[in-house]
């Protein structure tokens, strides 16, 4: 059975990460968390049939075994289609927040993985030898994850689908007991699977859609402000979909293209015949201002940084403003290389410019290897919903805007650098008031006794090219010059037509909340000022680096203005809150029926029996105590590794092949299981302690290293901390056959179970305490589990089996 248990994990874990990127392309980022919830739970309701109907693993075995590989395909394919054509009805119920009823309508997304647990919870259940089938079970999940990252870009979302299908009929041929039938129906699969996968596109009926109301569905269907635009072509990558766009050109003039990332998040890229400069007093120039200004008076031109160049307007703008180098860091490889290869002719080769250098990689992973010093550093508002959600497990979170972003970023500024940075500009303010505070916070720390003297926030609406006044302005501003009495007088006529407006600079003399903020801070009231704030805009680190998440948990209660409701439905509310507070709750009262019911049904002794609630204790801490560990150790190398997917994929794979060792290795410790777990356990504990204290201090020092001294480094670092996580799940199931056969599906579901509000509570803790924390409590549940399970009796019959 080993084979077609390889199979299934390799598909389910592949399936599990490809649809979290395809529901951020047919819906938004946030419905990625279903993807989790959906997959843990299925096999939470796995282990709870197979215990009600314990004939699944026995007389029954092979049959539910091939059935189960059979639907697994079907449901995947039906699940996915079923899913495109409701996809803007399941949107419309996340608008009215009708979360209970999404989760009904996502329900047949449950089916495969539920299909999927069956093979995995019979297979174990059944086993003689659970060690090396739970070896085997962990190293087909490592291999899904490189099979996601490696076939992705080749095969698109769509083929990839259908392979990750086609694994379940393959491992349900290695269930059959007669040969021949099954070399027959292999051919056959395996001939529709290479057909589909071998076409070089996706047939429409399975094509990936985007959500109507995304700007490129918009502008494809002329809803936009412009009719005519032109489809070229789409490219999945690890990190997102980006699909490009020629824009229509207006008569007699060029148009950029248009790329776009999971539909939504646009980058563009001009020709030389679209581009026009923009005056200096631009958003994206403004902080080129005072050396554009040392240049015309005969200096050098600035070396400039670009973190997030995209379709390279950044690196034009550096050039037309004098930049005699500018360094871009752009985080999508293909997106440098649809850019500066594929329509390089179209953007007059701008990656190749003298001068211009490109890097790919995370920004500040790039950043933090570098010794060069730069006179502008420039992050125009770069940043995307999809590069975290390679897991799933992130709610938007960024490293680029934390206060450990912004120490780096001036430490790499020359002592007359500009830092420019461009966010959202609400109102009431909130991102760019967050960004502010950040960045007079780390200004103090930086021995800066009035930070407010060092910083300008500009709102941008419609630049005037005619209006020199904005320059000079917004030159003074940037260069700490005194402004001129007639200088603002004149400004302002320009303000109350909202050419531009100048929300923050020294010596302001508005009331609005940067005033009150820079004058808070400077006295060191700041907190004060956040108590008060409707918006939670204190400053977020690289513990906790939820920077777009601006909502009390309060917020879920608040009844919403009439006066707002327009822009709550335009900016969804606290929609990340509301859909991690409410999965919290329905899946937590889902596990706790997919445990408790199956007990009751069957009118085993159960949890009614003397201390076997130990059972329950450990296997849930388990299961929630490998996804905490999993999850923030994913979030905690992003930085080193350099890029979200490496993360996900090193981790991924790092953590479920040692831990597989370590399941091999247990075998050794099985007649005395209870003394193995005493050991083991607090030694894992401490490991976990040390690495949450002191990771990214060893980390820090390995960053000169390449990536792949990097990788080998993560590898080693966190292979004895897996080899002994593999240990404790198969001692202990090995243990529960011995006393209590019949419970070893229902332990499976609860492990399961417990990691589907692992997987959510994770979040919550991190946003509240940041990741570390998490590693610590992850410590703390495993602990009290096998304490637990080793200081009673397990059964009132056979406690000499303790």
């Amino acid at each position: 059975m080993g084979p077609g248990l390889f199979l299934i994990s390799v598909a389910v874990l592949a399936l599990q990460v490809l649809q979290t990127r395809i529901l951020s392309v047919l819906m938004w980022h946030h419905h990625s968390y279903m993807v989790v919830t959906m997959t843990l739970l299925g096999f939470a309701a796995a282990g709870a049939l197979v215990t009600v109907v314990p004939s699944l693993a026995r007389e029954r075995l092979r049959a539910t075994l091939v059935w189960s590989g059979i639907l697994f395909a079907v449901s995947s394919l039906g699940g996915y289609l079923l899913l495109s054509k409701t996809a803007d009805r399941a949107a419309e119920m996340t608008a009215r927040g009708s979360y209970v009823s999404l989760s009904l309508f996502y329900s047949y997304l449950l089916a495969p993985y539920f299909f999927g647990g069956m093979v995995v919870t019979v297979v174990l259940t059944a086993a003689r030898d659970v060690h090396r089938l739970y070896f085997v079970n962990l190293l087909g999940s490592a291999v899904g994850a490189w099979v996601f990252i490696g076939l992705i870009t080749p095969l698109g979302g769509e083929r990839l689908l259908v392979l990750c299908a086609t694994a379940g009929p393959l491992a349900a041929l290695t269930f059959l007991e007669r040969p021949w039938p099954r070399v027959r129906l292999a051919a056959s699969l395996g001939a529709l699977a290479l057909c589909l996968v071998a076409l070089p596109n996706a047939p429409s009926w399975l094509s990936v859609g985007v959500a109507s109301n995304k700007a490129m569905s918009m502008m494809l269907e002329g809803r936009a402000s412009m009719r005519g635009a032109e489809h070229l072509g789409s490219h999945w990558t690890p990190l997102c979909r980006l699909d490009v766009v020629q824009l229509p050109a207006p008569p007699g003039k060029a148009a950029p293209i248009n790329i776009y990332q999971d539909g939504d998040a646009i980058t563009v890229m001009h020709s030389d015949a679209s581009w026009k400069t923009v005056p200096p007093a631009s958003l994206n120039t403004l902080a080129y201002v005072p050396h554009h200004r040392r240049l015309q008076a005969g200096g050098e031109g600035p070396d400039s940084l670009a973190i997030g160049i995209g379709g390279g307007i950044d690196l034009r703008y550096a050039l037309d403003y004098g930049a005699e180098s500018v360094l871009g860091i752009e985080i999508n490889g293909k997106t440098v290389s649809l850019v500066g290869e594929d329509y390089a002719e179209f953007n007059g080769g701008i990656y190749d410019r003298p001068g211009v250098r490109v890097e790919v990689g995370e920004g500040r992973s790039t950043l933090r290897r570098l010794e060069q010093e730069f006179d502008v550093i420039q992050l125009s508002g770069t940043d995307t919903y999809t590069a975290g959600n390679s897991g799933a497990y992130v709610l938007s979170e960024s490293y680029l805007y934390t206060s450990e972003a912004l120490r780096e970023y001036f430490d790499h500024l020359t002592d007359e650098g500009t830092l420019g940075m461009i966010r959202l500009a609400y109102d009431p303010p909130r991102e760019s008031l967050r960004l502010f505070a950040i960045a007079l916070e780390e200004l103090r720390r930086r021995g800066i006794e009035n930070p407010s003297q060092h910083a300008v926030v500009v709102y941008h609406e419609i630049p005037d090219p005619e209006a020199d006044i904005v320059v000079r302005f917004a030159g003074a501003v940037f260069s700490m010059e005194p402004i001129a009495a007639e200088d603002i007088a004149l400004y302002k006529r320009y303000d109350e037509v909202e050419f531009y407006r100048v929300a923050y600079y020294p010596g302001f003399e508005a009331d609005n909340s940067f005033t009150q903020l820079a004058a808070a801070i400077d006295a060191g009231t700041e907190d004060a000022f956040y108590d008060q704030s409707p918006w939670d805009v204190r400053p977020v680190s690289d513990d906790s680096p939820f920077f777009f998440n601006f909502h009390h948990w309060s917020a879920l209660w608040e009844d919403v203005p009439a006066e707002e409701a327009e822009w709550y439905e335009l900016t969804g509310g606290p929609i990340g809150l509301e859909i991690l507070a409410s999965l919290l709750v329905q899946t937590s009262v889902l596990v706790a029926l997919l445990v408790l019911l199956p007990l009751l049904v069957v009118k085993r002794s159960g949890l009614s029996a003397p201390n076997a609630w130990r059972h329950l204790v450990y296997f849930l801490a388990l299961g929630a105590g490998f996804m905490f560990l999993e999850i923030s150790t994913i979030q905690r190398l992003v930085l080193f590794l350099g890029h979200p997917t490496y993360s996900l994929t090193v981790t991924l794979c790092t953590f479920l092949f040692f831990a597989g060792l370590g399941s091999l290795y247990a075998r050794r410790l099985q007649d005395r299981p209870a003394r193995a777990l005493r050991r083991v356990v607090p030694l894992l504990a401490g490991f976990v302690v040390l690495m949450a204290v002191g990771l990214e201090f060893v980390l820090d020092r390995l960053l000169h290293l390449p990536l792949s001294g990097r990788i080998v480094s993560a590898v080693v670092l966190l292979a004895p901390l897996n080899f002994l996580m593999g240990m404790p799940f198969p001692i202990g199931l090995a243990r529960l056959q011995k006393l209590a056969p019949s419970l070893v599906p229902w332990a499976l579901g609860a492990n399961g179970g417990a990691s589907v509000v692992g997987s959510i509570l994770c979040i919550v803790m991190a946003m509240e305490g940041g990741f570390r924390s998490v590693s610590l409590a992850a410590a703390a549940v495993y602990l009290i589990g096998v304490w637990l399970v080793t200081s009673g009796p397990l059964s009132p019959s056979r406690t000499g089996s303790h």
